[in-house]
């Protein structure tokens, strides 16, 4: 999806703002047990599952769109090939600006981060990432 100069700059303001996690486990690992998190972030990201949480991630995402307005109003398919096709391009981001959120995927992430979600649109990111199997909790800033 092209970007125009005002929508990269509502992003470049969003990534500064408070953060949630959509992810596959429901709270951060403490450091103890980092070794074994990293064993299974690395079987999770070389293997078939990181197709399938992907696609969770896009069925979210796609069903945002029936209540929310995203930049360009991309189609189903549209948003499905595009975080499909996020592990080679590197990276998606979904604006949502009459809502002034964002919601951004990197290649090989097993989250999505969701940027400055008002009550609401977070209460429907949490319905329908639990329809998926994910979670959401408050992000932290490392």
């Amino acid at each position: 999806m092209t970007m125009n100069q005002n929508a990269e700059n509502q992003i470049e303001r969003l990534l500064e703002k408070p953060f949630w996690v959509v992810d596959f486990l429901p709270e951060r690992v403490s450091a103890e047990r980092s070794k074994q998190y990293f064993a299974v972030e690395n079987f999770c990201c070389n293997g078939q599952y990181i197709n399938q949480l992907y696609q969770h991630f896009a069925y979210l995402i796609i069903k945002l769109s029936c209540y929310f307005v995203i930049y360009n109003n991309p189609s189903p398919n549209e948003i499905y090939n595009s975080i499909n096709n996020c592990l080679s391009k590197g990276y998606v981001n979904f604006l949502f600006s009459d809502n002034d959120t964002l919601i951004t995927l990197n290649s090989g992430d097993l989250y999505m981060t969701v940027y400055n979600p008002d009550g609401r649109f977070l209460e429907m990111v949490q319905s329908l990432a639990t329809a998926e199997g994910l979670f959401v909790r408050r992000g932290e800033k490392l």
